[in-house]
């Protein structure tokens, strides 16, 4: 019986591309940089910090502005130069900074403290920046700028990651620009911000407005400091595999597995690619399609395929991908292949009528974009499936769902919006925070379309994903035990909820509160100790358990999770232990029958 899946088709993978790095254990990597240009090893600052604290060492690359602002030579060329780019880098910007990465050093993507703004353009973070004309007259010089879709942006002193899809313009023989460049896919802080947006021309403080095939990647270094780490990206200009003339031999029957037997081909043929058209059932049959393919190097291929039904691809007669699947899932298999001529086989049946005919198969190497060995029509565009988005508009909101957290599956979850976009999903089971995100709600679509399966529901904003663990402890604890905490339902107080819970080792009733802080930069959670005997003086409040390490901003500041988010709280002394394992925890004493903290993103 076939297990359907239900995927969203890419026809290039990301999640199968290799990356590679730029080395920060020094400035080797760019040309001539400036002396605003540094390697260090740690650069933190507080969200209301308009510069860095740095600390030497490496994997950091930093601006520091020392040779002050709007020197264009303080811009930073990379050592490489690229056509078509997959580039993939994380940022730090402190309040108020500007920055820009320029693909081909003319195609400019913002890089802005934009985090809160409500009205976006081509200058906020994530913007493809503007074109820019003196000779268009006074006021009308900058043009054809495109602001992200959303406002994906973290605060200031937070790490950020952003992703883009570049496609370098086109030329013909004599040099004339045949296609423009197209920025296939941006994404910051995993949010989709621009697909498919095509550029005219280069955007403003371009290099130059002479386009090409290929130029190095620069950065913006004149504006405000701006620190980079985990630099890496892809480029598309190695030679891929070429396939020859394809034969085919069809076979009608009732087929289980891909195997052809004794059985008597009904029809064969020769194909240029690969295509299922030339299939005359819906279901019952085997086809058996041969061909030769040629290797332009010795290096290691990744075939992806897809089909409806079950199937096999032989590589010089080794089997690498198999099995039963829907046509939107791809099976993907490596081999190691020399260069030169090497048969390729693929055999795939259908004994079930439900469901479309599909056939695909893709060759990727690293350096070359994937190949399609098949006909265009011969894979189908995935099924369309519309969003089912729940919202959060008018008063809080409250789910309850499936929900994935560091790869589990959680049950007893509620996920609470609210209509000041500050929104976050809560395991009822444990008392603890599992994600926090900023933006529109919920996606619903898993919960509801088709089957419901797996049930599940999804931030639809810029996201956090926290420890999963109650944050109070005992003194002997390295964490809390979740076993202890009796869920005793919640509460409504100013329509949000109050979660209740008896904690039998401390003898305590608690409540939970979470709710948007008053800055409206995150959300406050306090605390409550409802019980007849006191909260144990021993016990504390842990505000980190992570193996990213603490960075400890201020007196009541720390960055957690290698600083993708902050935790703020009151004025109470605490201390950054290490209690097992590199875990690194920020523990409170906790005093009273109250303690609040924030979290700020």
């Amino acid at each position: 019986m076939l297990m359907r899946n239900i995927l969203l088709l890419s026809l290039l993978s990301w999640a199968c591309l290799a990356q590679q790095p730029v080395n920060l254990i020094d400035l080797s990597a760019f040309k001539s940089p400036s002396a605003n240009w540094t390697i260090e090893g740690a650069v933190q600052a507080a969200y209301s910090d308009s510069s860095f604290q740095v600390a030497t060492g490496k994997g950091i690359l930093v601006n520091t502005i020392r040779n002050g602002k709007y020197h264009r030579t303080d811009d930073l060329s990379f050592g490489f130069s690229h056509g078509d780019i997959h580039l993939m880098f994380d940022f730090m910007l402190p309040k108020k900074g500007n920055s820009g990465v320029y693909l081909q050093s003319r195609y400019e993507v913002q890089l802005a403290d934009s985090w809160g703004k409500k009205k976006l353009n081509f200058g906020d973070c994530g913007g493809i920046y503007e074109r820019w004309d003196d000779v268009r007259g006074k006021g009308k010089e900058g043009y054809e700028g495109y602001a992200p879709m959303q406002n994906a942006s973290k605060a200031p002193g937070l790490w950020q990651t952003m992703e883009i899809d570049f496609q370098a313009p086109r030329f013909d023989a004599n040099g004339k620009k045949i296609q423009n460049a197209i920025f296939k896919k941006v994404i910051l802080n995993g949010i989709l911000i621009h697909e498919n947006i095509e550029v005219l021309g280069v955007t403003r403080g371009a290099v130059s407005t002479q386009e090409v095939a290929s130029a190095p990647i620069l950065v913006q270094g004149d504006h405000t400091q701006v620190a980079f780490k985990n630099i890496r990206y892809e480029t598309y200009d190695k030679p891929s595999v070429k396939m020859g003339p394809v034969t085919f031999d069809y076979y009608i029957g009732k087929f289980t597995e891909p195997v052809i037997g004794s059985a008597k081909a009904a029809e064969s043929g020769k194909l240029d690619r690969l295509t299922y058209k030339v299939i005359k059932a819906k279901n019952d049959y085997l086809i058996h399609y041969k061909s030769e393919i040629e290797v332009p190097e010795t290096d290691e291929y990744e075939f992806q395929s897809y089909w409806t039904g079950s199937g096999v691809v032989k590589v010089d007669g080794i089997e690498l991908n198999q099995g039963a699947h829907w046509y939107s899932e791809m099976v993907s298999a490596k081999t190691k292949l020399t260069a030169g001529k090497h048969q390729l086989e693929v055999i795939q049946i259908k004994d079930f009528p439900w469901g479309p005919q599909a056939l695909g198969l893709y060759v990727k190497r690293i350096g070359s974009h994937p190949v399609a060995l098949h006909e265009r029509t011969s894979l189908p565009d995935p099924e369309a499936v519309g969003l089912i988005e729940v919202k959060a508009n008018a008063e809080p909101v409250f789910q309850r769902s499936f929900a994935f957290h560091q790869g589990k599956k959680k049950t007893h979850v509620i996920q609470v919006g609210d209509p000041s976009g500050m929104h976050y999903s809560y395991d009822l089971k444990q008392g603890a925070l599992l994600h926090v995100w900023r933006g529109p709600f919920l996606n619903a679509t898993q919960m509801w379309e088709n089957r419901g399966e797996p049930q599940t529901s999804e931030p639809m904003g810029v996201s956090v994903s926290l420890d999963g663990q109650f944050p109070l402890v005992l003194a002997h604890q390295v964490q809390a035990d979740s076993t202890e905490l009796v869920y005793k339902g919640f509460r409504l107080k100013d329509g949000r909820p109050v979660f209740m819970y008896q904690w039998p080792a401390a003898n305590l009733m608690l409540e939970d509160y979470i709710r948007p802080n008053a800055s409206g930069t995150g959300l406050e959670r306090t605390l409550t100790y409802k019980s007849t005997s006191s909260m144990q003086s021993a016990s504390e409040l842990v505000l980190g358990n992570s193996y990213h390490g603490i960075a400890k901003i201020n007196s009541n500041l720390i960055g957690l999770q290698g600083q993708s988010y902050f935790v703020q709280w009151d004025g109470r002394t605490g201390e950054v232990l290490s209690p097992k394992n590199g875990l690194k925890q920020q523990r409170i004493p906790v005093q009273g029958n109250e303690i609040s903290y924030q979290l700020i993103w």
